[in-house]
């Protein structure tokens, strides 16, 4: 019978600011669920109605990701008042976040999901040859991958 292990119940520590900071309720924004491997990390970052071509990503040798982007959406100009607004306000915003351990910041690849699910896949230094192996980018890149 396979075991099931439950995810550690320590939450990183994510810092938002922008948009992401401007709203307490409604759906996730800057949710978190980080996977290790013993050649890499797996990361993937809640961020409904991020635009997939006005961002960045930027990841550090000691684990730090950061991202920004913009949210944006129209509201009809039939509609004079919104009753509820429980969605991020459109504007930039900024997310930043520490990974367990260090990374190399040459091998990994990340794609901004049509659900809004930002996913990134590194490599630990040291492990460049494992199957799974990311292609080589650069240290910063737009989301739009």
């Amino acid at each position: 019978m396979e075991e099931h292990r439950s995810p550690s119940h320590t939450n990183p520590a994510v810092n938002a600011s922008g948009s992401a900071k401007e709203r307490s309720s409604g759906p996730a924004f800057g949710g978190v669920d980080i996977g290790e491997s013993e050649g890499g990390y797996f990361l993937r970052v809640a961020m409904p109605g991020a635009m997939r071509d006005e961002g960045s990503f930027s990841i550090s040798k000691d684990g730090t990701v950061d991202i920004q982007g913009m949210i944006r959406y129209e509201i009809p100009s039939q509609v004079p008042k919104m009753k509820v607004q429980q969605l991020y306000p459109p504007g930039p915003f900024a997310l930043s976040l520490k990974l367990p351990g260090r990374v190399d910041p040459r091998m990994f690849t990340c794609k901004l999901r049509y659900d809004g699910i930002f996913e990134v896949v590194v490599m630990k230094p040291g492990y460049s040859d494992t199957p799974a192996q990311p292609s080589y980018r650069e240290r910063s890149m737009p989301v739009n991958t």
